[in-house]
Formats: structure tokens, sequence, C-alpha cells
């Protein structure tokens, strides 16, 4: 029997089948080759004539996300929100560069448009629609684009992401039709609470899943270990017609991106977050040393 897993909870694990929601334990031989079930996996599972269920294979994985450690991600939607908290340019431009790096889509939600004025929202929407990220403006309260949404989550496995108080849990709320808690905003901080506790999927149809993932409001950069593959991750860096092949988009001669930048044509914001992740793998490699 195929399913997947929705939900762990110490070594149990909940699979959801086309039959029913199974509780099962791996077998042991998972344990002699190191490998774990996560919260995404599609797996084979045994059920015994006592109903006790077994996971005795686990499915190829498309990707792995390792904090929160979950497995075959269709797609991520990124949260924002220009104020309230504010916006970290430097955080999203990380998700993006993951998501390219593991082939992950990408749709940027753009919370509490209410609470800030059109020509906030359009300088950003304009830096990632310009990039062809697909980019979402909801307000959680009024005008919920349901309808849109569950279009976008259509026929994928999707994961939330963004910092707390950004309308993650409020979001899920209003596509699930269910309460998800959602945490108070600290007036000291203007962030929100973490409130999510375990990772778990929802299903939304057949094939249809979002995860509601905890601790996924930061994570490291380790997935690269040499700063030179870093401009792959960056879309309008990678494949550029410059003088040397292997240019970074730094310090040499002839580099098409940075005639761009001077010319407005890449935004700065996203080539100073380039270069501040550059050097941190930079550093990162050199102290390994």
């Amino acid at each position: 029997m195929i399913g997947k897993i929705i939900k762990s909870q110490k070594e149990l694990y909940y699979v959801d089948t086309e039959e029913s929601l199974l509780m099962a334990k791996a077998r042991g031989n998972f344990r002699v080759k190191d490998k774990k079930p996560l919260v995404g996996d599609n797996v084979e599972v045994d059920v015994l004539e006592d109903e006790k269920a077994y996971i005795t294979k686990l499915l190829p994985r498309r990707n792995e996300i390792k904090r929160p450690n979950i497995a075959n991600v269709d797609q991520l939607l990124v949260f924002i929100t220009i104020d309230h908290p504010p916006l970290n340019l430097y955080n999203l431009d990380k998700y993006l560069a993951m998501c390219e790096y593991l082939n992950i889509d990408v749709v940027i939600i753009l919370t509490k448009i209410d609470l800030v004025s059109q020509e906030k929202i359009k300088k950003i929407a304009d830096i990632y629609m310009n990039l062809s990220y697909k980019l979402i403006e909801i307000d959680n309260y009024k005008d919920f684009p349901k309808d849109e949404i569950l279009e976008v989550l259509k026929g994928k496995t999707s994961a939330v992401s963004g910092a707390s108080g950004v309308g993650k849990s409020t979001f899920l709320s209003n596509v699930l039709d269910r309460e998800i808690e959602i945490g108070e905003i600290s007036q000291k901080s203007r962030r929100g609470k973490n409130t999510t506790r375990h990772t778990e999927i929802f299903k939304i149809s057949k094939d249809t899943f979002i995860f509601d993932t905890p601790g996924f409001d930061s994570f490291e950069f380790d997935f690269l270990e040499d700063e030179n593959d870093l401009k792959n991750t960056f879309v309008e860096l990678r494949n550029r017609n410059c003088k040397f092949k292997d240019c970074n988009h730094i310090n040499e001669p002839s580099c098409r991106v940075k005639e761009d930048l001077e010319v407005g044509k890449i935004a700065q914001s996203r080539y100073k977050n380039y270069l501040q992740l550059f050097e941190e793998l930079k550093q990162r490699r050199l102290n390994k040393w």
C-alpha cells in the first residue's frame, strides 16, 4: 500500500492512503541504513493481521529541506510583510536562492497590504515580478482570494515559510476552513510568536497538500559549500555573457551584471544581499580549515 506521511510524533507516523489514515511505525532496517522517514515522504506500508502498520520502503524523494526536515516540496509559499513586522529582504532572497538550488517553485505572499501604501507595495512587487516570481497580495481579513490561492496550490505539495507574525496561521485557517492557532504580535519587537509546534501536512484534495512547518522563519544557508556556486541561485546573475565564464560579478572586468546594475536593470537590494551571502559562504569555507 502506498501513502504519504502527513505527520510524525516521535517514532509514530501518520500515513495518508487512498483507503484510510494509518498510524505506522518504521521497520528496523531504516535505522540500519541510517534513513529516517520524513513528513512529506511517499512510502510503502504493510498492514498486518493485527492491524498494526509498518513503513517498509521510502519511495524516491524529489528533494529534502533540512530545517525543518521535510521532503518532497513542490512549492514554497514565502510570506512577507512590508511593515508589522518589517520586511527583511535578505531573508527573502535567501529563501529564493534555496528554492532555485532545490528546484522548488516559489510564490511570494505579501500580507497585511491594508497597513501599507500602494507605493511601497509596488516598489517591492516590481523587483520580484520582474524576475518572473509569482507574487500575490492578500488581506487575510478582507476579500481573501481563496479561489486564486486554491488554484495556485492545486496538484502540489506546498510549504509555508516566513517570519513569525506575517499571517501564515491566519492564511492556513482561511484556506482550510479550520482554526489554526495564531500567535500575538510582540509589541516590543513587532514580531509574532511562533505558534506551531510540530510539522504536519494538511490534505486539501486528493493530490493537493500543504505543510504547516514550525521553525521555518530562518535557516542556515548550508546547502552550498562553495561561494562560487552562489550566482547560479540568483536568477538575474546566472548564465550571463561576461568576459570571464567563471565571473562572480564582483570585481571582475567587463561584467555584464555590473553594467546592468549601474543602469538600474538589477535591483541594488538583490545585489547587496548576493554580496553578503557570498562573503558568508566564503568565510565559512575558509574557517573549515
